[in-house]
């Protein structure tokens, strides 16, 4: 009965370091937080963060009506496509509204790279370009973990909204 009682108690206290250890590991946070962005830039002054983060913000700021309205726009042509008389005029109009706001979008985020890398030095600006503003390991698409666009590690978190 007391090695019953040791083992359960030995069960117990391995499930709970496994359980705290889990939880320690969900706290961290990969995202947007205040002095994560570009954070991994090399010697970046307290004036470059600020301004990083002030065009950041406007960026931000730019993007966020065009990401509404491109979530407007699917919404209505995932509508259109499940009815039983889709509208093919409407379709093909809504498709090209959407090609028109992402364009917009990923020129809006190539000028705020390039916007970036104008405050930089020679080295930062190098290991922006390689690690700091593409693609890298990221949480990829659809959620899982791989290459893609994602709030990942190894770039400037943030680009990609």
């Amino acid at each position: 009965m007391r090695n019953i009682k040791k083992i359960t108690t030995a069960a117990m206290i391995f499930f709970a370091l496994i359980i705290i250890g889990n939880n320690a590991n969900a706290q961290r946070f990969y995202g947007y937080g205040p002095g994560y962005f570009c954070n991994n830039i090399p010697n970046l002054t307290a004036e470059q963060q600020k301004k990083i983060t002030e065009m950041r913000t406007a960026h931000w700021k730019k993007v966020t009506n065009n990401r509404n309205l491109l979530a407007e726009k699917r919404l209505r042509l995932q509508t259109l496509r499940s009815s039983n008389n889709p509208d093919m005029n409407e379709i093909n109009k809504l498709i090209d509204e959407t090609g028109k706001i992402m364009t917009e979008m990923r020129k809006s985020r190539e000028q705020h790279f390039q916007d970036i890398r104008k405050i930089l030095t020679e080295d930062q600006r190098v290991y922006f370009d390689n690690f700091g503003g593409g693609r890298g390991y990221g949480f990829g698409r659809g959620g899982g973990r791989g290459y893609g666009f994602g709030r990942g590690y190894g770039r400037c978190a943030g680009m990609y909204r």
